[in-house]
């Protein structure tokens, strides 16, 4: 009876570290705001308006995201020894202001995952996984703030990318409606990238002395009989040491295409630094997006040119992040240039109280304006040189809660 009673308390207490080797952590984070958006949404041409056309109005409205798109999540882990875990992420976006499923509706759209993690070998998770690319993006600047004047993360999508390369104004309407939506009041003036791919392999390393190096590819699953998939896919490298932070960063968003066709891809190229003076947080960003095998005819509505390649987008953004105690006072700038769609600029500034660990109130203000050559080309007959038609401008104030 005794061995028994041992026996039985030793099988209980392996199974007590056991239990608590593995873990579930349920968190989230709630950000809602009030504020005014002015908003510019573009019409595609049709027959009897074949130039298509604007309308602009101002509105206040509670949206959701402010400072970073609300959220709820579970973080999976499980240590199975030798420094080697299993890992699992589920995370899905809500938008406060509805009640509805952020990024597109998915229930666990900004994450959905599971892998191996090793301290000494990296990490590999396969499922829906956020891009390294987006990672560095949102390592500077106002990282995933509505008030950021370079990328809004929402506006990458692949497939609707794929509209640059038909043969009326669709590319040049989606482009412009991106960035000046009146269901969407935040704006850029990048081109943007696809943050989250579907079907995918992801891969970070440890940090060796600051040095670490990431790498996704994506399947797309989409291909037909006559249909070649839209791969994605993409790696980074970058130095994080103390104040100083560089990298660099690649990604090739493919699109649908007929099989034997080339392959057509939007690509991002991206450079950057930053280094925390802690009076002051500074930082700088180049990027080249460019329209791979793309035509465009899309973009030009019959004016202009009739077809061929579309010049690469040089894209700058600069940022400083100061603090005052519980204050933080951020601001970016924004500019994408290029021969085929012209220059958009931008510029965004916010600040931030902490009232504790976890609540922060917030209010920031943005100015964007698109393209003005492909606006004119668009709407040539309301968009004249200097229009203003084609600028963008939202001011909020809110709350994040984190959990």
């Amino acid at each position: 009876m005794k061995k028994t009673l041992i026996a039985f308390a030793a099988l209980s207490a392996i199974a007590g570290m056991a239990q608590a080797q593995s873990t579930v952590t349920l968190y989230g984070l709630l950000d809602a705001n009030v504020g005014s958006a002015k908003t510019n949404s573009f019409s595609a041409p049709t027959l009897l308006n074949p130039n298509g056309s604007y309308s602009s109005q101002r509105q206040t409205l509670v949206s959701s995201g402010g400072l970073n798109g609300s959220r709820f999540g579970f973080r999976i882990t499980e240590d199975l020894g030798g420094g080697l875990a299993a890992i699992g992420n589920l995370e899905g976006g809500v938008n406060l202001d509805t009640g509805a499923s952020g990024q597109g509706g998915l229930l666990f759209g900004r994450q959905a995952n599971v892998g191996l993690a090793s301290a000494t070998l990296g990490t590999v998770t396969i499922g829906r996984n956020k891009t390294p690319y987006y990672d560095l993006h949102a390592s500077t600047g106002l990282r995933e703030s509505a008030f950021d004047a370079t990328t809004n993360t929402n506006y990458g999508n692949p497939t609707n990318y794929n509209q640059v390369n038909a043969a009326n104004a669709g590319g040049a309407s989606y482009l412009l409606s991106n960035h000046n939506s009146a269901s969407a009041p935040t704006a850029a003036t990048w081109i943007g990238f696809n943050a989250r791919l579907n079907n995918s392999i992801r891969y970070t390393s440890p940090s060796f002395s600051g040095f670490s190096v990431a790498g996704i590819y994506g399947f797309g699953e989409d291909k037909g009989i006559n249909q070649r998939a839209s791969q994605t896919y993409g790696g980074t490298a970058q130095y994080a040491n103390g104040p100083i932070m560089a990298y660099l960063g690649f990604q090739s968003d493919g699109f649908l295409r007929v099989a034997g066709v080339a392959r057509q891809s939007l690509e991002n190229t991206l450079v950057g630094a930053s280094y925390d003076f802690g009076v002051a947080k500074v930082g700088a960003q180049y990027n080249r997006a460019k329209f791979k095998n793309v035509t465009a005819t899309g973009f030009l509505n019959g004016t202009g040119i009739a077809g061929g390649s579309i010049d690469p987008q040089k894209e700058y953004g600069l940022s400083v992040s100061v603090p005052f105690g519980a204050t933080v006072v951020e601001a970016n700038y924004g500019q994408s240039k290029g021969n085929t769609l012209g220059k958009s600029t931008g510029a965004g500034i916010q600040a931030l109280y902490s009232l504790s660990k976890r609540t922060t109130l917030y209010t920031g203000y943005s100015s964007t304006k698109a393209y003005d050559r492909l606006a004119q080309l668009s709407v040539n007959s309301q968009a004249g040189s200097g229009s203003t038609i084609e600028r963008n401008s939202f001011f909020a104030a809110g709350v994040r809660h984190t959990f």
